[in-house]
């Protein structure tokens, strides 16, 4: 009985042996072997395509974030501040560099799709969802692109239009000052008077005035020297003291608007009852006076 089961055991060896040695058992083993290698190839494939997807979708975030504020930027009004411009320009390049990066980034998925004779349904799916958002994202940031150019050229015409407008506005206000000035100096002249007193032999030394004695005293209003003058403001000079005990108005104002009174020492003061009528006939009052 040993003897026998040693038999078949021998026999069973022997028989393992040559399946192992044959052709169709290497045939077999040199499949699963090729098998298990385009499965980890496979493997490794797919891991390279899932991290290229992972990454372009991360990217597409990222646009996404920029376009927030790029878009809050073109809705604001006013003038951006040169902060504000660097950061939409930084955000610009950002996203130019990112849109180039998934760019080709997706071209290498479209290669992968070709090599695989577009047989995975899926991946080509991906492809198509990706190459969609890409173009999406680019037309979106050509869209904000023209909003904030146009933004920025309603600024500069409004910027301009305001500039304008506070040039005329300081023109206008120029010309007020010169036209108040004008009537200030206009109003100024109307209301300045000049009055002189002195003796008789005062006055005709002075040239003012000629003749007297056996003649009409007259005034020389052609040869008369304002700098001789005193110079005064009629709305503001209602007495004028001549600092003489007599007083004799030789100039032309008219009597009822004037008077002559005496002040506590007994000196003649000419005080003007009405200054717009006192000064209606000229502008200059000539007194001669005896001490």
């Amino acid at each position: 009985m040993k003897k026998l089961l040693l038999g078949c055991l021998c026999l069973g060896f022997l028989a393992s042996c040559n399946v192992k040695n044959s052709d169709e058992y290497k045939r077999l083993q040199a499949e699963r072997d090729s098998l298990m290698q385009i499965t980890n190839q496979d493997q490794s494939e797919i891991s390279d395509l899932m991290e290229i997807i992972n990454e372009v979708n991360a990217n597409f975030d990222r646009i996404k974030e920029a376009e927030k504020y790029l878009t809050v930027q073109s809705q604001t009004t006013g003038e951006m501040s040169k902060s504000t411009k660097d950061q939409i320009a930084s955000n610009f390049q950002m996203i130019n560099e990112i849109l180039q990066k998934n760019k080709e980034d997706i071209a290498k998925l479209n290669e992968r799709l070709k090599a695989s004779g577009g047989q995975s349904a899926q991946l080509r799916k991906t492809v198509e969802n990706l190459n969609a958002e890409l173009q999406q994202r680019s037309n979106t940031i050509l869209e904000l692109r023209d909003a904030l150019t146009t933004r920025d050229a309603q600024i500069a015409s409004l910027t301009g239009t305001v500039d304008k407008l506070a040039s005329d506005v300081q023109d206008l206000s120029m010309q007020n000052q010169e036209q108040e000035a004008k009537i200030k100096e206009q109003e100024e002249a109307l209301n300045t008077g000049y009055y002189i007193f002195g003796t008789n032999k005062e006055l005709k030394e002075a040239k003012i005035i000629s003749g007297g004695f056996l003649s009409s005293t007259k005034v020389l209003n052609e040869s008369i020297d304002k700098s001789t003058f005193v110079k005064i403001d009629i709305r503001e000079v209602q007495e004028i003291p001549v600092y003489a005990k007599k007083v004799k108005i030789l100039s032309d104002q008219p009597k009822d608007s004037y008077t002559v009174a005496k002040d506590a020492n007994g000196q003649a003061v000419v005080k003007i009852l009405d200054y717009k009528r006192f000064w209606s006939l000229g502008q200059f009052l000539i007194m001669e006076v005896d001490v």
